[in-house]
C-alpha cells in the first residue's frame, strides 16, 4: 500500500465500503456488523455503532458512521459533533473509537480518533485513571490536501506488515503536536531560503517573518472559502480554496512576482475597499487586469495588510521561491478554528503562528520568552475569570455555578434566571484583561474564548428569543475586554493576526476588521517616565492652548478637546475609518501632548520662569534693561529656566525611554473622568526570564531605579510587582513563571508585595518537572489578588512531587481529579502575614513540626560574618566559551593551576607562598569529608589590583600576562575577581556544596581549603564545628532544608539565606563532643581502603552512625516527645560512643570503631532497638522526617 493510493482514497468522496477494506488492510483485526446500532443526536441524519477493531495490544476501538444534518457544515462544525460518540469510550471496554462524519451534499468528511488517556509510571503502574475523551480529527475529501493523513495511515499499514499496532501508534498516528513540529520545521526551511535571498540584517529578516505572515493568515482565508470568490455568488462562499497556488501558476516564471502581484494584492485588494480599488491600482501603475482577477476578495482592513516601513525596501525574490513555498503550504491542512486541549483538529490552525513566532522571534531565548503548552493557558485563563466573577458576586450559592459555568460550560438552574444570566453577561463583558508580555497571544485568546463561551451559555437564559451573534461577540471582546503589550512588534503583529482569525472562523461574510493599534501595542511595558498616580488635569489645558493658538494664526475654529473626546476618540479607532493615517496623527499628537506636559511638571512654575527671565531681558522705553540693573538676579533666575529646560529635556530625550509605554496614554479606557487609573481587572502572563549575572547585567540597567529592583532578580518579578500596581483594589495576577521566587535572595521585594499587598489564591508548583521544551527552568502557576486586609487565609496549593514526568503528566494536576494523583500533593495551607513578612515564603503539610524545629530551645542561626561563598577568580581554568573566543585550549589554567602547570613555571620560594589548594568541583568533596586536591590556585586579593603588585612574582607575573584579555575580575590585572577572607580557608571550617542532587553535602575540612564559588564554607567558634557537621548532615536539617529551604526541583540549593535560616540546636558540651565523635567515626571509615570487617561493610558501618546522629538530633528538638515514647537514645550513646582523638594509630581507632559497632548492635542494646522504633512510635512526626 503505498501513499499515493491512499491520498486517492482520501481525497475521493466517503464511501463507507473502500473504508472497509482499508481498515482491514490497516488493523489487525476489524469486525464490521450487519447492522447498525443506531445513535441519535439533533445533528445527525443517520448512523451509529457500525463495527469494532481489536488492537495487538488487546485494546478495542469501536468504528461509528454518522451520516450529518443537512444544516451541519462538516468542514466547520467539529466541536458541535464532537461529543455525539465520545459518551460511548469507556477504558473498561472500549478504549478508543474511530468515527466518520460524512453528508451526501459535501466534498469533505471528517475522520475522528477519540481515546481517553491513562498515565503510567516508569514502573509500568497505573498512576491514574482516564482523563476526559481527547478527540483528534482529519478533515478528507476533495478539498483537502489529505497529505498528512494518507502518510500517517500508511505508517499504521506498515506496522501491522511488520509488526504489531497499539493504542499508542494509532494516538500517534493523530499526533497534532508531531504534525504542528513537522510543518515548522519545514516553514524554518522556507524562510531561510527567503533570508538567504537577501543580506543577514534585521529589517531583512522583519521583512521576511511579516510577508510569509501574510501568506499564511492568507492561507487560512482561502480555507475559508472566501478568496476567488465567483461574482455569480450572492453570498461569501464557494471561493478557490487553492487560490494562491493557483495564483502563482497563472504568473509562471514572472521574476517580480512580489512586486508585480502579492503587493497590489495585499494593500491595493485586501486593504483597500471595493470603490476605490481602480484608483489605487492606477496611481500605483499595478497591472489594471489584476483587479478583475482579484474580484472575489474582501477587503479586510485592520492593519495587517497595510504598508509600512517595512514595506518600503526594494525587494523582490524568484518565482521558484514562491513555487516552492506554495507546494510547500498545499501538503497542509489549515483549519481556521484554533484546537483546544480536548479537541484537536490533524491541521495547521492559527496557534501554529504562536510556535512560529517562539521558534523565530530574534534571539528568543536570550529574551526569557517560552511558549505555553495550551493547557496551561486554558487553566489560568478559566481559573482568573472564575476569580473575578467570585469577587463580583461573592456570595458563596454561586461558587460552585461559577467554577461550573466556566470550566464546563454548564449553566446551573441558579444562573438561568434572566436577571442573574443577564448581571453575569454584563459582568463578563465589563472584564478589562490585560497581558504585559503578550508574545504570539496565547493567553488573550484564550482570555477571548473563556468569555466567549461563557457568554454564549448564559445568552439564552439572559435573552430566550434573542439570537447570539458570534462574530460581533468576539468582536466586541476584543474591543472592549483585551490589552497586550508586547516589546518584540513581531510578536504583537502575529498576535493581531490571530484575533483576526479568531473573527474570520465564524463570519458568514467579510467584514472589516478592528484595528488593533492601540488594543495589541508595542513597547516596553516595564519602562514608563511618568507615574500612574502623576495628575494629568494640565495636559488637555495645555493641548487646548496650542491647538487654540493655531487656529488663531490659521484663522479656524477649535472645539475644545477633554479627556472623554480622547477616550472615544481611541475606542473608535479600533473600527474601520476612511482616514485611519488622520486619526493616528490626531492620536499621536495628544500623546506627544500627555509627555511634553508631565515633563514640564508643575507648568505654571516653568511659565513663571520663562516670565521672569522675559521680565529681565525686556528692553525698556527708558533706562537700562532690568538684567544689566541686577545682573546677579538675571543669572538666578536664567539658571533656574535652563534647569527647569534641561530636566524637560533629558526626560524626554533619555534613551531609555525610547520604547517606554505610557498606560494612561495607551489606554485611556482604565482612566476615570478625572484621569486617575483604575486598573485592570485581570493581569495574565507568561512573563519572560532572564535573571540578572555577569551576561545580563547591561540588560538590567533601565530597571535599576525602578523601586522594586535588586540584585541578582529575574526580570518576571519586575513584571509581577508592576502588573500588581497595574490592577485595580480587587484585581488578579495570574502568572507561570520560575518557582524559585518563593526563596530567591533577589525576589525578597516581590515576596514581601506579595504578602502584604494580596491575597494568595492559588498555587500549582510543577517542581522538578520542565514545563518548556525549549527551556531548562521549573516553573509554577500563582494567582494573587489585590487584598491588604484578609488574614489568615487559605488556599489551594497543589506540587508535583514526581521527579520525572511528561509534560502531559505533569498538566493532570490541573484536571478536577488532581486530589487523586499520586503523583502530587494537594493541600491548603494557611497565610498569617506577619509569618511571612521578610522571610522566605514557603509550603509543608508539615508546618507543625517545622515551627517546633524552629522554635526548640537553645536554637541559634549562623551570623552573616560566619559564613561566605568560595573564590570567583574570572576565571580559573579556560572553559569552551573561553577557548572558541580566543582560541586557547579548553582546561588550561589561568589562576587555577594543576601540578604540572606549577611545575612547569618553576616558581621562587615567595611565589609559591601565593600558591593554594583549590577545590572547584564536588568530586573530592563528599558527606562529612573533603579530600585531598591536585589543583591550586594563585590567591591574589583584590590589593593585586595594582599593575606594579605582581613585580616581585615574575614567573605568576608572566603566566597571567598571557590572559590579560580573558582575565575578567574587578581586580584585574593580577587580583581574583572575589578572594573573599582568607581565614575562611584555613583551619576548621563546614564546606556545603551549593547545588545538591537527592541530599545536602556538608562536609567538615582543617587545613589549607580554597574553595571556589561551587561552595559556601561556614566557620563560628559558638558550637563544635564537627558537631555542627554532624547537624547539618542530618535527616531532620534535610527535612528543614526540603520544607524551608531553597529548592530547585529534587535539587538542594545551600546559599546564604538557606543557611542563615537553619536552626540550630546547641546543646551540652558533653553532647556536642558525642556527635563530634560519630562524625570521627564517619570520616575514618570512609578515608579507611580496607574493611573494618570481614562480615560487614563499611558503607553500612558508616550507615549506622548516621542513624544514630539522627536519633540524637532528634532527641535535641523533641526530646520531650522521644522520652514520652521511649526511643530517647542520648543517655545511651553517652555511655557507649567512645572517643578516638587521642588514639595515635589509624588501626587502634578503626578498633574501637569496630568495638563500639558490634557492642550496639547486640540484640539488647537499647540504642540498636530504639532505631528500629522511631517511625512506628512517632507515626506523626519522625515518621514524616524519616521519610522525607
Amino acid at each position: 500500500m503505498n501513499q499515493a493510493y491512499l491520498k486517492n482514497i482520501l481525497s475521493a468522496k466517503f464511501d463507507f465500503d473502500i473504508w472497509k477494506d482499508l481498515l482491514e488492510k490497516i488493523f489487525p483485526k476489524v469486525e464490521v456488523f450487519t447492522s447498525v446500532a443506531k445513535i441519535a443526536d439533533s445533528h445527525v441524519k443517520d448512523g451509529g455503532h457500525v463495527g469494532n477493531i481489536r488492537l495487538d495490544d488487546g485494546r478495542s476501538m469501536a468504528i461509528f458512521r454518522f451520516e450529518v444534518a443537512d444544516n451541519v457544515q462538516i468542514s466547520r462544525n467539529r466541536k458541535s459533533l464532537r461529543d455525539i460518540a465520545a459518551k460511548y469510550v469507556d477504558q473498561g471496554l472500549i478504549h478508543g473509537a474511530l468515527v466518520f462524519y460524512y453528508s451526501q451534499n459535501q466534498d469533505d468528511y471528517r475522520l475522528t480518533f477519540i481515546a481517553k488517556q491513562t498515565y503510567f509510571n516508569e514502573s509500568g503502574e497505573l498512576v491514574k485513571k482516564e482523563t476526559a475523551p481527547k478527540r483528534y480529527t482529519f478533515l478528507l475529501g476533495n478539498n483537502e490536501p489529505c497529505t498528512t493523513a494518507a502518510s500517517r495511515l500508511k505508517e499504521l499499514a506498515d506496522k501491522r506488515t511488520y509488526g504489531s499496532i497499539y493504542l499508542t501508534d494509532v494516538t500517534d498516528a493523530f499526533s497534532v503536536e508531531r504534525l504542528n513540529k513537522e510543518f515548522f520545521n519545514a516553514y524554518k526551511a522556507q524562510y531561510k531560503k527567503f533570508v538567504d535571498t537577501l543580506s543577514d540584517t534585521k529589517p531583512h529578516r522583519d521583512y521576511v517573518k511579516k510577508l510569509l505572515g501574510r501568506l499564511v493568515f492568507l492561507q487560512f482565508l482561502q480555507k475559508k472559502g472566501w478568496m476567488g470568490v465567483p461574482a455569480s455568488n450572492t453570498k461569501w462562499e464557494g471561493g478557490d480554496k487553492k487560490f494562491l497556488s493557483n495564483l502563482v501558476e497563472r504568473h509562471i516564471d514572472n521574476k517580480r512576482l512580489l512586486s508585480d502581484v502579492f503587493e497590489p494584492l495585499f494593500f491595493g485588494i485586501l486593504n483597500t475597499k471595493p470603490e476605490d480599488r481602480e484608483t489605487l491600482f492606477i496611481s500605483k501603475n499595478w497591472d489594471i487586469r489584476l483587479l478583475e482577477e482579484f474580484s472575489g476578495i474582501p477587503y479586510l482592513n485592520g492593519g495587517l495588510f497595510e504598508a509600512d516601513d517595512v514595506d518600503m525596501q526594494p525587494i523582490d525574490f524568484s518565482y521558484a521561491h514562491f513555487k516552492d513555498l506554495m507546494d510547500f503550504f498545499s501538503q497542509y491542512n489549515f483549519t481556521i478554528d484554533e484546537n483546544d486541549p480536548d479537541d484537536s483538529e490533524v491541521g495547521i490552525d492559527p496557534e501554529m503562528l504562536g510556535h512560529i513566532f517562539e521558534n523565530l522571534l530574534e534571539d528568543n531565548k536570550d529574551k526569557g520568552a517560552f511558549y505555553t503548552p495550551k493547557e496551561i493557558v486554558q487553566y489560568m485563563c478559566r481559573q482568573s475569570v472564575i476569580q473575578y466573577l467570585k469577587t463580583h458576586e461573592p456570595s458563596e450559592q454561586y461558587a460552585e455555578a461559577i467554577e461550573q459555568l466556566i470550566n464546563d460550560g454548564v449553566v446551573s438552574p441558579i444562573l438561568q434566571s434572566k436577571n442573574i444570566a443577564a448581571r453575569f453577561i454584563q459582568l463578563l463583558k465589563e472584564v478589562k484583561v490585560c497581558d504585559p508580555a503578550i508574545g504570539s497571544g496565547a493567553f488573550p485568546m484564550g482570555i477571548l474564548y473563556v468569555l466567549y463561551h461563557a457568554i454564549h451559555h448564559l445568552h439564552s437564559h439572559a435573552e430566550p428569543h434573542g439570537n447570539f451573534d458570534s462574530t460581533q461577540t468576539k468582536r466586541n471582546i476584543i474591543q472592549n475586554n483585551i490589552f497586550g503589550v508586547d516589546i518584540e512588534q513581531g510578536a504583537v503583529d502575529i498576535a493581531r493576526l490571530r484575533f483576526w482569525l479568531a473573527l474570520v472562523v465564524d463570519a458568514e461574510e467579510p467584514q472589516p476588521l478592528p484595528n488593533l493599534d492601540y488594543k495589541i501595542t508595542c513597547g516596553n511595558s516595564q519602562i514608563y517616565r511618568y507615574a500612574l498616580d502623576m495628575p494629568i488635569a494640565d495636559v488637555f489645558e495645555e493641548y487646548n492652548r496650542v491647538g487654540k493658538e493655531n487656529a488663531r494664526k490659521e484663522k479656524t475654529t477649535w472645539s475644545k478637546f477633554t479627556l472623554e473626546n480622547y477616550k472615544k476618540l481611541i475606542v473608535g479607532y479600533t473600527e474601520e475609518h476612511t482616514d485611519k493615517v488622520g486619526l493616528r496623527t490626531k492620536i499621536n499628537d495628544i500623546k506627544n501632548c500627555f509627555k511634553t506636559t508631565l515633563a514640564q511638571g508643575d507648568i505654571r512654575q516653568r511659565q513663571l520662569a520663562e516670565q521672569r527671565v522675559y521680565e529681565y531681558e525686556a528692553i525698556p522705553l527708558f533706562g537700562k534693561r532690568k538684567a544689566e540693573e541686577d545682573p546677579v538676579g538675571y543669572a538666578t533666575a536664567k539658571s533656574k529656566l535652563n534647569k527647569l529646560r534641561e530636566k524637560e529635556h533629558e526626560i524626554l530625550n533619555n534613551k531609555k525611554y525610547e520604547k517606554s509605554f505610557e498606560w494612561r496614554f495607551e489606554y485611556p479606557q482604565l482612566l476615570d473622568d478625572k484621569g486617575a487609573f483604575i486598573g485592570f481587572d485581570i493581569i495574565i502572563a507568561n512573563p519572560p526570564y532572564i535573571k540578572e549575572g555577569r551576561m545580563s547585567k547591561t540588560f538590567f540597567e533601565p530597571y535599576k531605579d525602578s523601586p522594586y529592583y535588586k540584585g541578582k532578580m529575574d526580570i518576571w518579578y519586575l513584571f509581577a510587582c508592576n502588573g500588581l500596581d497595574l490592577l485595580n483594589p480587587n484585581g488578579v495576577l495570574c502568572f507561570i513563571a520560575t518557582n524559585n521566587w518563593t526563596t530567591s535572595f533577589g525576589a525578597s521585594k516581590l515576596r514581601d508585595k506579595v504578602i502584604k499587598e494580596t491575597r494568595i489564591c492559588n498555587i500549582v508548583d510543577f517542581g522538578a518537572v520542565m514545563m518548556f521544551e525549549s527551556a531548562s527552568i521549573q516553573t509554577m502557576i500563582m494567582m494573587f489578588q489585590k487584598d491588604k486586609v484578609t488574614d489568615d487565609y487559605t488556599f489551594d496549593y497543589r506540587r508535583l512531587t514526581a521527579y520525572k514526568a511528561t509534560e502531559k503528566e505533569a498538566i493532570a494536576i490541573l484536571e478536577p481529579l488532581y486530589k487523586t494523583y499520586e503523583q502530587a500533593e494537594c493541600y491548603t495551607p494557611t497565610i498569617r502575614r506577619a509569618n511571612f513578612y521578610d522571610k522566605n515564603i514557603t509550603f509543608s503539610q508539615s508546618d507543625d513540626i517545622l515551627n517546633k524545629i524552629y522554635n526548640a530551645t537553645n536554637n541559634i542561626f549562623l551570623f552573616e560574618e560566619e559564613l561566605t561563598n568560595g573564590i570567583h577568580p574570572h576565571y580559573d581554568f579556560i572553559n569552551k566559551k573561553l577557548s572558541e573566543k580566543y582560541g586557547l585550549s579548553i582546561g588550561d589554567g589561568i589562576f587555577g593551576l594543576s601540578k604540572s602547570e606549577i611545575e612547569g613555571l618553576e616558581l621562587s620560594e615567595d611565589e609559591v607562598k601565593l600558591i593554594k589548594p583549590y577545590y572547584n568541583s564536588s568530586d573530592n568533596v563528599a558527606r562529612y569529608m573533603v579530600g585531598a586536591t591536585d589543583l591550586s590556585i594563585i590567591y591574589t586579593p583584590s590589593t593585586f589590583k595594582n599593575p606594579r603588585s605582581m613585580d616581585s612574582y615574575p614567573h605568576l607575573k608572566a603566566h597571567l600576562d598571557k590572559f590579560r584579555d580573558v582575565i575578567s575580575s574587578d581586580n584585574k590585572p593580577y587580583g581574583l575577581h572575589r578572594a573573599r577572607v582568607e581565614s575562611f580557608f584555613v583551619g576548621e571550617k563546614i564546606v556545603a556544596l551549593r547545588k545538591c542532587a537527592g541530599r545536602p553535602i556538608f562536609a567538615y575540612a582543617n587545613g589549607q581549603n580554597y574553595m571556589s564559588a561551587t561552595f559556601y564554607v561556614i566557620k563560628t567558634n559558638r558550637v563544635n564545628m564537627k558537631y555542627l557537621t554532624g547537624l547539618l548532615n542530618s535527616k531532620l536539617i534535610e527535612f528543614w532544608l526540603k520544607n524551608k529551604g531553597k529548592m530547585q526541583g529534587a535539587n538542594y540549593q545551600l546559599d546564604k539565606e538557606p543557611l542563615q535560616q537553619i536552626p540550630i540546636a546547641v546543646p551540652a558540651v558533653n553532647i556536642q563532643k558525642l556527635i563530634a565523635t560519630l562524625v570521627d567515626y564517619i570520616i575514618m571509615i570512609c578515608s579507611t581502603k580496607d574493611s573494618l570487617s570481614e562480615l560487614v561493610s563499611n558503607e553500612t558501618i558508616a550507615s549506622f552512625f548516621e542513624k544514630i546522629i539522627d536519633g540524637c538530633v532528634y532527641e535535641l528538638y523533641f526530646e520531650e516527645h522521644m522520652k514520652e515514647q521511649e526511643i530517647n537514645i542520648i543517655d545511651s550513646a553517652l555511655e557507649l560512643i567512645k572517643p578516638i582523638t587521642h588514639l595515635s594509630s589509624d588501626k587502634e581507632k578503626v578498633d574501637m570503631i569496630l568495638d563500639v559497632f558490634m557492642n550496639i548492635k547486640k540484640t539488647d542494646n537499647p540504642i540498636r532497638n530504639r532505631l528500629d522504633l522511631f517511625t512506628l512510635r512517632s507515626p506523626e512526626i519522625l515518621k514524616l522526617i524519616v521519610e522525607g
